[in-house]
């Protein structure tokens, strides 16, 4: 008889919004009275409730999705021992990151700078890639409380059987060479929320039409109103597809890191910071995904944000980011692009 592997063990439950999901309900239910009763209003065209219960469905819809996501949660931790790898749950339970054992060389409590701060933040992190001394991390949480980071930390590293140190500097003591370069990518089909900002502004955006044309009617909604929604609802819809068709760009000059969004010829969002010693954390934001961050000397670089574990560009490729700018070997050959 095969043996049946061991289900992954859960050794930190999802985290869960009771309280913004019940909020996100009650909104749901109020945005589906609202609808059904412009239905039954005798003062709304019959040519126009068609478009007023797809639209008020559309957004009781997206509103009825947050709400089931933010109480099923997100952000679980499991130890698969039979496939040698660790869960980091992204959005869900069903979008989860396994990262190999064999890659996470420890954990590591980190004390934050806080300048004028009276409160000191911690922060619990795995270190991955020995090969890379330390340029890459994990961020599992970070919090003021520095008891509870400690005990989560000691519980992790007796389940990985890892060692645990607790530190104010990240900085790696010897440093890997990192040569100039520019490197291209996109997270593009799968980013978090991108179908409930889209869902969203395209509500926003038909109801603010829908409020211009009634200006005749109705003009203190159609004069204040209308604009503001149809400003928001432009925005998300941007978002969302900025998100999905436009690329970001790295590069790297051998002492700063810019950052900027390109669109075929388009470049916008440039953003400049010194780090010749560079250090990249991989956060996980929720349900806005992941994302990798460059932390510098004078500042920190968002990057792929949105990222999840079933986007178009996975987190295996994000963390295989920073290895882009290592130096070649003494053969000569150039750095991957």
């Amino acid at each position: 008889m095969t043996d049946v592997p061991p289900a992954p063990e859960l050794v930190l439950p999802p985290t869960r919004h009771l309280g913004t999901a019940i909020s996100a309900g009650a909104a749901t239910a109020i945005v589906l009275a609202f609808a059904i009763a412009l239905l039954v209003d005798p003062l709304v065209p019959v040519a126009a409730k068609p478009a007023v219960a797809a639209l008020g469905l559309l957004f009781a819809g997206t509103l009825a999705v947050v709400t089931f996501t933010l109480a099923r949660g997100h952000g679980a931790l499991w130890v698969d021992r039979g496939g040698k790898r660790l869960g980091l749950g992204v959005t869900s339970h069903h979008d989860v990151w396994w990262v190999p054992l064999t890659r996470i060389t420890g954990i590591r409590m980190l004390a934050l700078p806080t300048e004028g701060a009276t409160i000191e933040r911690w922060m619990l992190t795995l270190d991955l890639d020995a090969k890379n001394d330390g340029l890459l991390a994990i961020v599992l949480a970070e919090s003021d409380a520095r008891g509870f980071l400690d005990g989560i930390g000691q519980r992790l590293a007796r389940h990985l059987g890892l060692r645990y140190t607790e530190g104010r500097d990240d900085t790696p003591a010897d440093p890997p060479d990192l040569s100039p370069h520019t490197t291209r990518y996109a997270v593009h089909r799968g980013a978090a929320l991108q179908t409930l900002l889209l869902a969203f502004g395209t509500s926003l955006l038909a109801f603010g039409i829908m409020a211009v044309t009634q200006l005749e009617a109705e003009p203190v909604v159609g004069f204040i109103f209308a604009p503001i929604l149809m400003v928001m609802g432009t925005a998300l819809i941007l978002v969302s597809l900025v998100k999905r068709f436009a690329s970001e760009s790295l590069g790297f000059d051998g002492r700063s890191f810019t950052h900027a969004f390109t669109f075929r010829k388009w470049r916008w969002g440039e953003r400049t910071i010194k780090a010749p010693t560079p250090r990249f954390r991989i956060r996980f934001l929720g349900l806005r995904g992941a994302m990798l961050e460059l932390v510098g000397d004078d500042g920190t670089l968002v990057l792929a944000a949105g990222v999840t574990a079933r986007s178009k560009l996975t987190l295996d490729e994000i963390a295989a980011l920073p290895n882009r700018f290592l130096a070649p070997p003494r053969t000569g050959a150039n750095p991957p692009s």
